[in-house]
């Protein structure tokens, strides 16, 4: 009853998020095979990275085999996972949002206290996020097909990706019953989703005697779609059945439940907190250190399995001659150790840049912040709070990530050189975010995110060649890139430790002149 009312609603909520993701992911999937033409530009170097290269344990963990030596089936292979599941943590992301979110909050209350039937929010937020990844499939085939390649593999590797999405949404609405934390269920059906793809990712490593394993993750048939490598189109049927009986798990538990409680009631914490949590430092780490300790062990992990294997499949890569593109666009004689930087660059400053935003954007989403600034603590002092984890957490993650990447070769100085130098581009993106909070109002998330998104687009345009190196230059990105083997100057590593302090000076100073309105 009333859902598409309902669905309205969410579309005119989310009229930027929706089309700003769609819309990057398939500029993601554009650069891709742009940059992959000019890497592996002939069967050649297409049949040794898929023979080679893709057999790697490594590759074979975080992206899976190769299904072809054709450009599509090498493109695929290399972003096709990524696809998958970064249209998964969006869909849990807005699924969330629009149930367990507005339940939190009490927007579920006033929207049953009109004619609206009890599953009907649950329905419409599965309808957009559903549909929006069925458009995300439709887009993707129109990229791949106006690039040049085949419809056919086009298609698939958009249905890989929005499968994706759909498994995403389904461990969501199942979540989102289960627990009465927005946060915890967000936060478990990721986890879930993740969990089984690095399982699928054991099974490939395994080989053919551990095949079956890949088999009983959702992550495994999508991946064993064989987009560009004879399509496999009824591998998307036994993701449509799992995604129907987990909706209609979700709609079995939704019924059994209170509006605002979860089937699992929330554990009961101590009789008296400790001394830790009576400041606003103790509540931001209580807040934050799931999130944290979770990128501090992901960088581990990511590290190693770069450090210990990625250095040797890059130096086998180098031997095709398929990085000889890249050593002439960035100027160097040893694309060896450029592309090895690449790809160390590309899975810390995105990610890391990620996490500071999302920590900072968080104040805007707390909840007992009216109550808590009723005490004598000032708005700065909450600000900071919140600060120091989107300060301290990357350079964590950095310095961890750096050790980790010596343990294949003992240079754990060279790895630290690597990751430690990105961090002040890393705090620029995070004042930028403060000062969007603090100066824009309810845009500042808005602002915060464009802010990233248009650092990556201007880098990924100048990659190939399309944006000039001084416009490039004012992204905080370029200060700190891979395309030179010398490390950032000290000068420069100051000068934007301090462009990111101005960022958060303006802000604070905007937060402590406006009214409250997160």
């Amino acid at each position: 009853m009333n859902t598409p009312t309902l669905i309205r609603l969410i579309l005119r909520r989310d009229r930027v998020w929706q089309p700003l993701w769609l819309l990057l992911v398939a500029l993601f999937v554009t650069t891709t095979v742009a940059t992959i033409r000019q890497l592996l530009p002939t069967p050649e170097a297409r049949l040794h990275y898929a023979n080679e290269i893709a057999a790697n344990p490594v590759i074979l963990l975080m992206q899976g085999p190769a299904y072809g030596d054709s450009l599509g089936a090498a493109a695929a292979q290399q972003r096709g996972a990524a696809t998958m599941i970064f249209a998964a943590l969006a869909s849990v992301i807005l699924l969330v949002k629009h149930t367990r979110s507005d339940e939190e909050q009490g927007r579920r209350e006033l929207v049953g206290s009109a004619a609206v039937g009890r599953h009907a929010p649950l329905t419409a937020a599965l309808a957009v996020v559903l549909c929006a990844n069925l458009v995300l499939a439709v887009l993707i085939a129109v990229v791949g097909v106006s690039a040049g390649l085949p419809l056919a593999g086009s298609l698939a590797w958009g249905l890989m990706a929005a499968s994706g999405g759909w498994v995403g949404a389904a461990l969501a609405a199942v979540a989102v019953q289960v627990t009465q934390s927005a946060r915890v269920a967000g936060a478990a059906a990721f986890t879930v989703f993740f969990g089984a793809y690095l399982v699928r990712g054991v099974s490939d490593v395994g080989g053919p005697s551990m095949e079956w394993l890949g088999w009983l993750m959702p992550s495994g048939w999508i991946l064993r779609a064989h987009a560009f490598g004879g399509e496999r189109w009824w591998v998307f049927l036994l993701v449509a059945v799992f995604v129907a009986a987990l909706t209609g798990l979700a709609y079995a538990l939704s019924a059994s439940r209170d509006v605002g409680a979860g089937v699992v009631p929330p554990r009961l914490g101590p009789a008296h907190a400790p001394n830790g949590l009576r400041g606003p430092l103790g509540l931001a780490w209580r807040m934050h250190r799931g999130m944290a300790l979770g990128w501090v062990a992901g960088a581990a992990f990511i590290g190693a399995a770069v450090g210990l294997g990625g250095q040797t499949a890059i130096e086998t890569f180098a031997q095709s001659g398929a990085l000889d593109f890249w050593a002439e666009r960035t100027g160097t004689d040893d694309p060896t150790e450029i592309f090895f930087r690449l790809v160390v660059y590309k899975l810390a400053m995105y990610s890391v840049s990620l996490y500071s935003i999302m920590t900072v954007l968080r104040l805007r989403g707390e909840e007992a912040t009216e109550l808590f600034l009723s005490f004598p603590v000032s708005r700065t002092r909450w600000v900071v709070s919140h600060l120091v984890f989107a300060v301290a957490v990357p350079a964590a993650v950095l310095v961890i990530a750096g050790l980790a990447l010596g343990l294949g070769s003992g240079d754990f100085a060279g790895g630290l050189a690597i990751t430690t130098t990105l961090l002040p581009g890393v705090w620029v993106m995070a004042g930028i975010a403060v000062a969007a909070f603090g100066l824009f109002r309810r845009a500042g998330a808005v602002v915060g995110w464009t802010a990233l998104v248009l650092a990556i687009a201007v880098e990924v345009g100048w990659e190939v060649g399309l944006v000039s190196d001084s416009f490039f230059m004012v992204s905080p990105f370029a200060h700190v890139h891979y395309s030179t083997l010398a490390s950032p100057g000290t000068g420069t590593l100051l000068g934007l430790t301090l462009v990111a302090a101005g960022f958060t000076v303006a802000g604070l100073y905007g937060l402590r002149r406006r009214d409250l309105a997160v």
